[in-house]
């Protein structure tokens, strides 16, 4: 049967993220990922040039998720609380479905070695980082998050969260939920930005004074 290229590149991507995810970036060569695909290892250079090419590729395809999942949290939600709730839902389930991304986004290889990767995880981040303040500033204007709240800051601690809840999941073998992890946080960062909470929580201390 043949692919398209597209379709050959897609699954060139999907292997390589499943081996990272197994193996770690050590553990990706064009071999294995051939033999993932089913395909001849020559058949790689056919629609990658190396295998920084395909490492490319695959951070593009994880900010294009990320993406993703904020547009379809946007259309979904009832507001801006709302909607940051289902970003964040939407972003550990994407995280537990595909391990290669974390060990891929915190591998030293990157960090250390690879000067050409870092700016590309540097604008995936600002990108998703822009869509979050956004959404926050949605929720100052319609009165639903705080008018004192830095919408750069709340970005933060949401992105934050996320990363202590993959770091437990990744030190437990992957055997906790890692939404589980990460929702067991989400009442507190609510209670922070509300307006709601924050009334109810000004009107219990007038009641108890």
């Amino acid at each position: 049967m043949s692919f398209s290229k597209d379709v050959r590149r897609d699954q060139v991507v999907t292997a390589s993220l499943k081996l990272i995810g197994k193996s770690g970036l050590s553990g990706l060569t064009t071999a294995a990922i051939a033999k993932e695909v089913g395909i001849s290892e020559a058949n790689i250079y056919r629609h990658f040039h190396n295998k920084q090419e395909i490492l490319s590729e695959t951070i593009k395809r994880i900010g294009e998720g990320l993406k993703s999942n904020v547009e379809i949290a946007i259309e979904s939600s009832s507001g801006p609380l709302n909607c940051l709730r289902q970003v964040f839902q939407l972003h550990l389930r994407y995280v537990e479905r595909n391990p290669g991304i974390p060990r891929l986004l915190f591998s030293d290889d990157i960090h250390t070695n690879d000067s050409e990767m870092k700016p590309r995880l540097l604008a995936m981040v600002a990108g998703y980082m822009d869509s979050l303040e956004r959404i926050v500033r949605g929720g100052i204007e319609n009165g639903e998050i705080r008018e004192s709240v830095d919408p750069k800051a709340t970005a933060l601690t949401f992105i934050g969260m996320i990363q202590v809840s993959i770091i437990r999941w990744i030190l437990s073998d992957f055997t906790l939920s890692i939404e589980n992890e990460g929702l067991s946080l989400w009442d507190n960062y609510v209670a922070c930005i509300s307006v709601s909470v924050c009334h109810t929580r000004d009107e219990t201390r007038s009641s108890c004074s």
